[in-house]
């Protein structure tokens, strides 16, 4: 557990140069005047029990070819994890790993649509989820989520109309939502499952953020509705952001039925990918053994979230403050006619962000703030963007 002289309050000046000092993409991108608040990483190293284990591998020649009982270890991590905070029961036996959650998302793609097919998102969304449906030559379907005011709710009328539509197989639900921080509720799932199950549309859940949820708001398990309902459906999850741990390149994926799981196999075992020792190593510590310093790294983020909330307000820049997830979704259109104001406060705060148009309608004019770090790191990054507001 993180501790005062720990990460969470670790000197600004050492700890930029140690993270710069990384071989990862978020403080290495920019120029060393900037503070990067961008790409899902979060400046808080990973839990002790998980660093233990993968030195563990190393050291004990742990780098070999893994036997299947390592791989079930994942799995059985997974529906543990699961049953305790989530409250539904999975059978391993139809989980698959992956190498991240965005490779199975590209993966459903390919082996349960056809070229030409719609696939549904709700913008503005995780950039990712469109560029798999453009890269496989299918058509995105836009579900616009309503009112940031009162929520971002979604438009189950106009959802009800595209999942209708004779050419949609697929709805790719992200919850909690990526960028908008919304943890959906039970209400919310059972339409997007009894939608989902008429209209016989598979439903791709991506629930990466799901332990990453604040106050009195639970993650429900999209698998819990699809139940009720008889929804086909695939949950894609990891420990790497719970845990920190996206480098090592690890995820799930769980199938409601065989026939679905054996579709996704239509991409054979070696296609796919094999997932690495130390990554499967590192998400089993993470599930059984994490919970302790994932409780502190929560109650930062709790921390962080309000403070971004406060400089939110009295600075004048729309926020709605997340539900889950560690990302900031700001509006600086009362600022900027610029679609892109993540460009503007680049060059003139040098706080490095990331851009709204990217995550598509519903963007422009708004920008992305990964508030995953240090208060002291946090607090100088808003203080930057506040001074830059008159200037862009």
């Amino acid at each position: 557990m993180p501790t005062p002289e720990g990460p969470f309050s670790a000197g600004t000046a050492e700890l930029r140069a140690r993270l710069r000092n990384q071989i990862g993409v978020k403080w290495t991108r920019f120029d060393e005047d900037v503070i990067p608040m961008w790409i899902a990483d979060m400046d808080f190293g990973t839990a002790e029990v998980v660093t233990e284990a993968l030195h563990g591998a190393v050291d004990g020649f742990g780098l070999g070819y893994s036997r299947q009982s390592l791989y079930d270890g994942v799995l059985a991590a997974f529906t543990d994890h699961y049953r305790a905070k989530f409250h539904v029961d999975l059978d391993p036996s139809l989980g698959l790993l992956s190498t991240d959650v965005v490779q199975s998302v590209y993966i459903a793609i390919l082996s349960m649509t056809a070229p030409g097919d719609g696939v549904v998102v709700q913008p503005p969304i995780y950039p990712p989820f469109t560029g798999a449906i453009k890269d496989t030559q299918r058509n995105v379907l836009h579900n616009r989520l309503l009112d940031p005011t009162s929520g971002f709710q979604f438009d189950f009328d106009d959802l009800e109309r595209l999942l209708a539509q004779p050419n949609t197989r697929m709805l790719l639900l992200c919850n909690p939502h990526n960028p908008t921080g919304r943890v959906l509720t039970a209400a919310e799932l059972d339409a997007v499952a009894e939608m989902a199950a008429r209209h016989h549309v598979v439903v791709v859940a991506d629930e990466i953020h799901a332990d990453i949820v604040y106050g009195d708001r639970e993650h429900l398990a999209f698998a819990s509705a699809a139940a009720r309902f008889g929804t086909d459906h695939i949950t894609l999850t990891s420990a790497s952001k719970s845990h920190n741990l996206a480098g090592l390149r690890c995820a799930v994926a769980h199938f409601s039925s065989g026939a679905l799981r054996a579709s996704y196999e239509t991409f054979p075992f070696h296609m796919r990918g094999a997932v690495s020792n130390l990554g499967m190593i590192g998400t089993i510590a993470a599930w059984e053994r994490g919970q302790e310093w994932f409780a502190a790294t929560l109650a930062q983020l709790d921390a962080n979230r309000h403070a971004v909330a406060e400089f939110a307000k009295s600075s004048g820049i729309g926020y709605r403050m997340p539900e889950g997830t560690y990302l900031a979704w700001l509006d600086f259109s009362a600022f900027t006619d610029a679609a892109d104001p993540s460009e503007a406060l680049l060059a003139r705060a040098r706080v490095g962000l990331s851009d709204g148009p990217a995550f598509g309608p519903g963007g422009d004019g708004h920008a992305r703030l990964n508030f995953a770090t240090t208060p002291a790191n946090l607090a100088e990054a808003l203080g930057r963007v506040g001074a830059a507001l008159t200037h862009l």
